[in-house]
């Protein structure tokens, strides 16, 4: 009976091909805008390797016995240091294309940064000053230096971030495919007929949940197979991104059917749903990047999407992530309650109905 129920709801969802269709189409248009209107955003948010600086010490200079030193230690880093008798700074980072410049004065030091090289200018600005305060606080000849980039910064283009992080967000709507099917049962008195029969609670929840996650799993599949033809998107771990995905898809049906099953009214859940995954994607990364956003990590941390978006966004640019544990816990706990919840409100009703 049930794998009947769930063969007819899957036919009763193709129905609908105009929902599965702008499921597929979404992703595509919406990844394809914002890859390029942000492009150059992503394009800055770059580690560096080694990089050149000029410089200049001024005669007498009491920072003299320390450039020798510096210099060793810049070359440690991929720091080259060049001098420059003569010439503007400014023009010299720009006729020479050099990360930045600086002038070694009597007591003091003045850094110059290219326009075009934010990234480096910081870090020789953090090289400069790293330096100086060890040399001043023991001998010379003790002093190590090692620069590390925050694992953080993970270097991502817009093509891959936008190209993963919309196929998650679409995921968690997946209450929109759903809309023919719940609609059809309302419509045609569905449920009061199931609620008569020998199937439990748990299977009507399940002969709804298996068809919706594979229509959608279907859909999300479909748009990432485009976007990576087309657009160029680059996944990691194939086989570890596509069951994130599923656990995520699974908790999002899971959760919205559970919302369904609170309003019992499609419009009522397709608002509170729209609602709360908007919230969770503006915290976690959908609109403005997870790695600029201004919200503290443990804001960041309550929302699933979020641990979606850095795995599946770190497989692609790291091949591994800490997030992947993570997500798939989140994914795994918000399926259990919610569907026991839902389960547990369908039987209510239906005893209730049998009353």
């Amino acid at each position: 009976m049930i794998r009947y129920l769930i063969k007819n709801n899957f036919k009763i969802m193709f129905r609908n091909s105009v929902n599965i269709f702008m499921y597929v189409l979404c992703p595509i248009i919406t990844s394809a805008v914002l890859i390029s209107a942000f492009s150059t955003l992503l394009e800055s948010f770059e580690s560096v390797d080694a990089f050149d600086v000029g410089f200049r010490i001024e005669e007498g200079s009491e920072l003299s016995p320390y450039i020798d030193k510096l210099m060793e230690i810049g070359k440690d880093n991929g720091i080259t240091f060049t001098e420059y008798k003569s010439g503007s700074p400014k023009q010299i980072v720009d006729d020479h294309n050099l990360g930045g410049f600086v002038e070694f004065g009597e007591k003091d030091y003045t850094v110059y940064e290219s326009d075009d090289k934010e990234v480096e200018g910081a870090t020789l600005e953090y090289l400069i000053s790293a330096f100086f305060n060890s040399a001043l606080s023991g001998d010379i000849d003790d002093i190590t230096l090692d620069i590390e980039y925050s694992e953080h910064a993970v270097p991502v283009n817009s093509t891959d971030y936008y190209g993963i992080i919309y196929i998650v967000y679409f995921g968690w709507c997946a209450i929109v495919c759903a809309a023919g099917l719940l609609s059809h049962e309302k419509k045609n008195r569905i449920n009061d007929r199931l609620k008569i029969s020998n199937l439990s609670s748990l299977q009507i929840y399940l002969a709804r949940l298996i068809p919706i996650v594979m229509v959608v799993a279907l859909g999300i599949g479909t748009a990432a197979v485009i976007t990576s033809f087309l657009l160029g998107v680059h996944w990691g771990n194939i086989v570890l991104s596509i069951l994130l995905i599923l656990l995520m898809i699974t908790a999002a049906s899971s959760m919205e059917l559970m919302i369904y099953e609170m309003t019992f009214s499609m419009v009522g859940t397709i608002i509170i749903t729209f609602g709360v995954v908007w919230v969770m994607g503006f915290v976690g990364g959908s609109f403005e990047t997870y790695m600029f956003s201004g919200h503290s990590e443990m804001v960041k941390m309550l929302t699933p999407i979020y641990h979606g978006n850095r795995a599946l966004v770190e497989l692609s640019t790291m091949g591994h992530s800490d997030y992947v544990v993570s997500s798939m816990l989140y994914s795994i706990i918000i399926t259990i309650v919610c569907s026991s919840i839902a389960v547990f409100i369908g039987s209510v009703r239906r005893s209730v109905k049998n009353a």
